[in-house]
């Protein structure tokens, strides 16, 4: 820990020389450093405390960029002169990676990649029931068909035999990470896919009337990818002679959706005007259809010129390109500035903002898209004064309670009786192609639904074991009272554990206290409440001496205990830095020294995304968690379990939920994850026994973010994928400061656009923002600032430090600064 300390001072200093330079110089910092863990690869001794100043260079790097900071790890060989050739040639000669590690065995540079998982077991066909699983979600999802059980239909409930399942976006946006989960949570903790489907009745329960074993059916099923569901009799409609499974597949979520949507909430009528965006999607055709069969006048978008083409031939006379904010003044055009009286919307961003302020007086606008809602996104008011009505539709809500599934699944029967609803079109793939079926959906080319047709049974691997706490043993978990520790508890106690023992500063007297260990006890959990300080090793003896009283073996650690105090490095102090350290490092080290000789099942540290970035002012918190990956490195050399997991962001619990910087976090570029997906992930690591696993949402850098030096480098590249060029219409904004010869009016031009970034960060307009105020007094946090000093780099190209950015006395000064930095010549 003092190494780590004293080695953050010398980073410190050289970073505050730094910035006495003139400001069209710059230079390289070479971190020499002994092997630590903070890279995997090596065969010698780790030296621990390396990998927090390795972390610490990360960040150092990016909130100086004039600083080109590279980082060299040396293994030392017997031959101390060869070494010294080796070093000497690395400085003499760089290439283009900013990490390279000089083992006994050869010269290694890291690569961050997507898609690293555990190969899975020879394909079993042998088994009879089967249903997919959705693991590791983000853009490297993995889908495989695992061997289940075939469900006992229940009380008032109908077993299928499916037959086809349609795919939804929902469950596209479960895979890639987009959304917290798909439909809902099984009995597993995991993302139950597939909503609707058709096949054939294999057995009834108890008090079902109108179906028997043999009938041909279409129904609205959570998990419905799979061989057999059990479903709730009123969630289902019987199939007219003459329709294929594939067909009728595609009727439920569409047709409920619809109904539900333009006709119970919207009431779309005679004469009203209707703007569909999608339209060439299956809730878009389907939406046509009804709009014609209510005598409303349509005008819709598609992302395609031949999604377009075939609106057209389907006789839309206005169709639009959903893929640019021109259609908004084109539907204002075409309606002779009266607007629509309905939006059926499933955009996002600025395109549902244009989108609103398309309605009449009166207007209705229904929400069938789900990330600006799970975002939190914020929505103007001021179109509302003209009486308009808001509406937000989650169909598959609806579709998991009784009442409401009942009631669309019997309208879709009657239309299916008297012939009134037809299969829309759709693009069927075997269940042997599932995997092509959701990057179909997924790059959205294809017309109407697409259907995943079960007809000819898959291959099937055997599930995964899954994590099973020992209900005799106690888990220990630091940082287990709030956030993502207390999550943990809930989840181990939901996975059989009968004890814990929950470790923080305040301990008993934290306010979430009382309330979280009245939640484990009704999960059948005893949990132990600790006042104790995890950085002394007293303070964590005494909690282990405890555990040993209370006969209990000590199961497993859970490390998830942080203390965040954001600062550029030149800003902080010994203590400072020491005190976000401490609880990272220094707990970690001493929970595994303890430990050490104890049989634990495991031992778990949370770890976070930063430290892979080096997230701009969180030196010391990058730090503290590569020193806790190189020690989960460590201790699986010595044979011992150990799992870090780097986590993103988390939108509904922890320091980022609890002070509302989620879309700020999203803005900057970093990613998200629910605590739902980040408890399933956790189940997934531990089953497959990974080490250190680095969490992306998406899998790939967006934003800001990937402007940091730290990610324009080979180690990042995978996944800073796609061109960092400036956005939108800002691509001419340093050219235009460059061009302009009058220093003065330059200023004036970087303060216009330096207000306008301000406003974006801050989330108003430019017009309340006050130039002459400091910019911390604006409310302007240090996740705000970071994203201000990215958005300078990335519009401006202008590498100006975090602190030099919220120091700044107010926007005019900041231009100041901006302008000595692009025109160095300005005196």
């Amino acid at each position: 820990m003092d190494d780590a300390v004293n080695h953050a001072a010398v980073l410190r200093a050289v970073a505050t020389a730094s910035q006495r330079l003139p400001a069209a110089v710059s230079c390289t910092l070479w971190l020499v450093a002994r092997p630590s863990g903070a890279l995997p690869g090596g065969s010698g001794a780790l030296s621990l405390a390396d990998a927090s100043t390795w972390g610490t260079a990360r960040t150092l790097a990016n909130e100086n960029p004039r600083l080109r900071v590279r980082r060299l790890a040396l293994e030392r060989s017997p031959d101390p002169v060869a070494d010294a050739r080796r070093l000497v040639g690395e400085l003499l000669a760089p290439g283009a990676d900013d990490e390279v590690l000089l083992a006994a065995d050869g010269r290694f540079v890291p690569r961050v990649l997507p898609g690293r998982h555990i190969v899975p077991q020879p394909p079993d066909t042998a088994d009879r029931a089967y249903r997919l699983r959705l693991t590791d979600p983000g853009s490297a999802y993995r889908l495989s068909w695992i061997r289940s059980s075939v469900p006992e239909p229940g009380h008032g409930q109908v077993l299928i035999e499916v037959r086809a399942v349609a795919l939804n976006y929902a469950d596209v946006m479960a895979a890639t990470g987009m959304m917290p989960v798909g439909a809902t949570l099984d009995s597993a903790g995991e993302s139950a896919l597939g909503m609707d489907c058709a096949g054939v009745i294999a057995a009834v329960g108890a008090d079902v009337e109108g179906f028997a074993p043999g009938d041909r059916v279409v129904a609205l099923a959570s998990g419905a990818f799979a061989s057999h569901v059990a479903v709730d009799a009123g969630a289902v409609a019987a199939m007219p002679p003459g329709m294929s499974f594939t067909g009728a597949a595609t009727l439920p979520i569409v047709f409920g959706t619809v109904t539900h949507a333009l006709g119970t909430l919207a009431r779309l009528g005679p004469g009203e005007s209707v703007l569909i965006h999608a339209g060439a999607g299956g809730v878009g055709l389907a939406a046509l259809r009804y709009a014609r069969s209510c005598g409303a006048e349509v005008l819709a978008t598609a992302g395609s010129p031949a999604k377009r083409d075939l609106l057209r031939s389907l006789g839309v006379e206005h169709v639009l390109d959903s893929r640019s904010l021109d259609f908004a003044d084109q539907v204002m055009r075409l309606t002779r500035g009266r607007g629509v009286d309905v939006v059926l919307n499933s955009l996002a961003g600025e395109a549902a903002t244009r989108s609103m302020e398309l309605l009449r007086p009166y207007g209705r606008f229904v929400e069938l898209g789900k990330r600006d809602i799970h975002a939190n996104r914020r929505m103007l008011l001021r179109p509302f004064r003209a009486n308009l009505s808001y509406f937000a539709v989650d169909i598959h809500a609806m579709a998991l309670q009784r009442d409401s599934a009942a009631r669309l699944t019997g309208r879709l029967n009657e239309q299916l009786r008297t012939g009134q609803c037809r299969p829309l079109p759709y693009l069927a793939h075997s269940a042997h192609q599932v995997d092509e079926a959701f990057r179909s959906l997924h790059r959205s080319q294809h017309i109407g639904k697409i259907v995943v047709s079960l007809e000819e049974q898959p291959a099937v691997v055997p599930a995964p074991t899954p994590f099973v706490p020992d209900p005799r043993a106690t888990y220990l978990i630091t940082g287990g009272l709030s956030g993502l520790g207390a999550t943990t508890a809930r989840w181990l106690a939901r996975r059989g554990a009968r004890h814990l023992t929950l470790v923080s500063r305040r301990g008993p007297a934290a306010p979430e206290a009382d309330k979280l260990v009245d939640e484990l006890r009704q999960e059948g959990a005893e949990a132990v409440v600790h006042a104790a300080d995890a950085t002394h090793e007293d303070a964590v003896a005494e909690v282990l001496t405890d555990i040993d009283r209370r006969g209990r073996r000590l199961g497993g650690v859970i490390h998830a205990a942080m203390v965040l105090d954001d600062a550029p490095l030149t800003a902080l102090d010994d203590d400072r830095f020491r005190a976000v350290l401490a609880p990272k490092a220094q707990a970690g080290l001493l929970l595994d020294r303890l430990t050490r000789g104890r049989d634990l099942d495991i031992f778990v540290v949370y770890s976070s995304l930063s430290a892979l970035v080096g997230h701009l002012g969180q030196s010391a918190y990058v730090g503290g968690n590569l020193l806790l990956e190189a020690l989960v490195r460590e201790r699986r050399r010595d044979g011992l379990p150990a799992l870090a997991v780097a986590w993103p962001a988390l939108t509904d619990t922890g320091y980022v939920a609890r002070n509302d910087l989620v879309a700020t976090m999203e803005r900057l570029g970093m990613g998200t994850l629910t605590s739902d997906q980040a408890m399933i992930t956790l189940d997934h690591l531990l089953a497959h026994g990974c080490d250190v696993a680095v969490l992306v949402d998406d899998f790939g850098f967006h934003g800001p973010v990937r402007d940091f030096p730290t990610m324009v480098t080979p180690r990042m590249a995978a996944l800073v994928s796609g061109d960092a060029k400036a956005d939108g219409p800002h691509g001419t904004e340093l050219r235009d400061i460059l061009a302009e010869p009058d220093t003065a009016k330059a200023a004036r031009l970087a303060e216009t656009l330096l207000t306008g970034l301000v406003a974006e960060v801050l989330q108003t307009t430019p017009d309340r923002i006050n130039r002459n105020s400091p910019l911390d007094h604006m409310g302007l946090d240090s996740l705000m600032g970071t994203e201000l000093t990215a958005a300078i780099r990335r519009r401006l190209r202008c590498d100006l430090p975090l602190l030099e950015v919220v120091n700044s006395r107010s926007i005019a000064d900041l231009a100041q600064r901006v302008v000595r930095r692009v025109k160095p010549d300005t005196r």
